[in-house]
């Protein structure tokens, strides 16, 4: 099926255009002069695409568009820009319904421009070409093979969703693989911070309480035994120690007393030297008158007349204060003769307080040795009744659980790490493992059910495009361009029209392209750039 007539109005750069294409027509002219608007009036009727935002000429209102097919089938299509557009297809022999699908299904699919397929990015070829393989597949599908629908945009080609998926659960795995080693070294931090083949459900349920008690019941039944037989082995040196101390306190008794006896004895002849003393002065009394009043009477010759009576005065003064000192020498010596007597008594009775406090000593003494003997009588049946307990290896034994029990939090911690958060990922990881396997098997199995359009075209397990083992953006100009014109023939619909960008530009391979269009039986619209010429259409092949 080929076009038979064309007829484009107000439409881009062309005014009014109207001619009856043949099998291979070369569109010429300048820039600007309309050649790419009547490829773009083709894309119009057909897939009701702009290329451009306005495309009606400024000077007018609506753009029309009209091409008739070799069969019979006539399209028209206008553009306005003050009311909706119109679109009419009709045949003569045949109805048409649903009017856009209808064109769309005439050249199936976007590739009927080889030249611009060639300049797209690998990416935008890829799309293109996936769109071309039929392969069918729905949601509930993919929801059965991955036990979900996975996010991606399912607008795509299956291949491309598919690849989608997997890079969406591999980049999922990767950053859970690096959760899972961050966790895994966070658990062999705190293993190394643990005794080696340290297991808490060893420890868990150990009482410290109960071992620290066995522990101390021991060592205080210890203690009791030591101190018994320490009561025992001690006892007579304690004795000789009792009898010691009392004789000590013995002869401090005695020499207290000595003491004692000593002042008092030393007090009686101090006493009677006082006495002598005062007796001698009583005794001399007389003497010391006599002897004073003959010095005075001497005195008294040698003075004055006049002083007789003062001197007279003075002799009875003189015997008023020796006999007043007499008298006092009499009571001092009754005072001394009075403590005399009482000390004499005391110096008699301390021989009974001697007597009585050297008894006391000796009984206390006995009472002190009774006590000892009694406590080592006491302490010989502790030793009868209590058994000697080796404590360090009930001591070893609790410290150590204590110190193991220290550990429990940090076993308890990692223990959780593992069950609450690294199992959780590992498994999703394992998951996420089967399902990025079975994203990438996939394609390989959804091929085998796909028609390719081109000999020598393949599609691996990413996706990607390649052409005899090469890819797609590996090719040369020369093989991008061979490929580009079997892919475009290939998905060509029941209208086989190629259109040819840039064919200025293609050099030796303009012969060749002309040649091959002779034997197929496809119509060309060879579109070439040529500087300061009008536009002009020229049939090249009827």
């Amino acid at each position: 099926m080929h076009i038979k007539r064309i007829e484009i109005k107000n439409w881009l750069g062309i005014k009014e255009l109207l001619f009856n294409p043949g099998k291979i027509n070369k569109v010429s002219g300048d820039s600007g002069t309309g050649k790419t608007s009547l490829v773009e009036a083709l894309e119009k009727i057909f897939t009701n695409r702009n290329r451009r935002t306005e495309v009606i000429r400024h000077d007018a209102d609506e753009a029309e568009l009209f091409v008739e097919l070799d069969d019979g089938l006539q399209t028209t299509r206008k553009v306005r820009s003050e009311k909706a557009d119109y679109l009419k297809v009709k045949h003569d022999s045949k109805a048409v319904t649903s009017t856009e699908a209808f064109l769309r299904k005439l050249i199936n699919g976007d590739i009927f421009r080889p030249i611009e397929f060639v300049q797209k990015t690998a990416k935008e070829q890829t799309e293109i070409i996936l769109n071309m393989l039929q392969i069918d597949w729905t949601v509930d599908g993919i929801k059965a093979w991955f036990g979900e629908v996975p996010e991606a945009d399912y607008q795509l080609h299956i291949l491309q969703i598919l690849k989608q998926i997997e890079t969406g659960y591999y980049a999922e795995r990767e950053s859970i693989n690096r959760e899972i080693n961050l966790l895994r070294a966070n658990i062999e931090g705190i293993k190394r911070d643990l005794p080696p083949n340290y297991d808490g459900t060893e420890w868990k349920d150990v009482n410290l309480q109960s071992c620290y008690k066995h522990l101390s019941d021991a060592e205080e039944s210890n203690k009791r035994l030591r101190e018994a037989q320490s009561v025992i082995d001690g006892l007579s040196l304690r004795i000789d120690d009792i009898k010691r101390r009392a004789e000590t306190a013995a002869e401090e008794k005695r020499l207290e007393y000595s003491r004692q006896r000593d002042s008092l004895r030393s007090q009686i002849n101090r006493f009677e030297e006082f006495i002598q003393r005062d007796q001698a002065i009583i005794d001399d009394t007389e003497r010391r008158i006599l002897e004073t009043s003959t010095q005075l009477d001497n005195e008294l010759e040698q003075a004055i007349e006049r002083l007789k009576i003062q001197y007279q005065v003075k002799k009875q003064t003189a015997r008023e204060e020796i006999r007043q000192s007499s008298e006092q020498s009499l009571v001092f010596i009754s005072e001394y003769k009075e403590q005399i007597a009482e000390k004499r008594a005391t110096l008699v009775s301390i021989d009974e307080h001697e007597r009585k406090d050297l008894e006391k000593i000796t009984d206390h003494e006995a009472n002190l040795i009774a006590a000892e003997q009694s406590k080592s009588g006491n302490a010989q049946e502790v030793i009868s009744n209590l058994v000697w307990v080796d404590s360090e290896p009930l001591k070893a034994a609790a410290d150590h659980a204590a110190s193991m029990k220290e550990y429990l939090r940090e076993w308890e911690r990692m223990n959780d790490i593992i069950r609450e958060k690294l199992a959780p990922k590992e498994e999703r990881s394992a998951e996420l493992t089967v399902k990025i396997k079975t994203s990438r098997e996939l394609p390989k199995e959804l091929l085998k059910t796909a028609s390719l359009p081109v000999e020598g075209l393949s599609v691996d397990e990413q996706g990607r495009i390649r052409i005899n083992d090469t890819l797609i953006d590996g090719l040369s100009e020369g093989e991008s361009l061979e490929f580009a014109f079997k892919l475009a023939k290939a998905q060509a619909g029941p209208l086989k029209v190629i259109c040819v960008d840039g064919w200025q530009n293609l050099g030796s391979l303009q012969r060749e392209i002309i040649e091959a269009a002779k034997q197929d039986d496809y119509q060309y619209f060879v579109l070439e750039t040529v500087d300061g010429q009008d536009l002009n259409i020229e049939i090249v092949e009827g």
